[in-house]
């Protein structure tokens, strides 16, 4: 059984510090120490059975909304669980009712967000020790299911 959980307790958030520290931190080798201190970002784990695969985030800044910081366990790629993380947070964002989500996309992962909806917007830019792609989704382009 696959399912997404919306953090609200500490044990939790340590499970999304791992998952963020073993995939940005070490595997890709990312330097953003700021980024785990956000205390506004709303934090998801998406789990298969007992065991967490991923994590994602989404913040609003006070003029955007950001999806931020996906991040799949090396193990459970390839399995549609990015796609799914994203997915849960796109719809958190649009219970606010929000027009447009951002998002910056590590280079090379464009075409993943793309198959979401998103777009690419601006310039590649370099942040952390990485190059990222500014993203935007446009929530009315979604297809909301009519009974079709």
């Amino acid at each position: 059984m696959v399912f997404g959980k919306f953090v609200t307790e500490e044990k939790d958030m340590d499970i999304v510090r791992s998952i963020y520290e073993q995939v940005f931190q070490k595997e890709l080798g990312l330097d953003d120490p700021e980024t785990m201190d956000d205390a506004f970002c709303v934090n998801a784990l998406v789990f298969v059975g007992e065991e967490p695969a991923g994590m994602g985030r989404v913040l609003f800044d006070g003029e955007d909304f950001r999806i931020r910081d996906i991040a799949i366990l090396p193990a459970y790629r390839g399995d549609s669980y990015g796609d799914f993380m994203v997915r849960l947070l796109v719809d958190k964002v649009m219970m606010s009712n929000a027009q447009e989500i951002r998002l910056d996309a590590l280079t090379g992962t464009e075409g993943f967000f793309r198959t979401i909806g998103f777009e690419a917007e601006g310039e590649v830019f370099e942040k952390h020790g990485g190059r990222w792609q500014p993203m935007i989704l446009y929530t009315g382009s979604i297809h909301k299911c009519c009974g079709c």
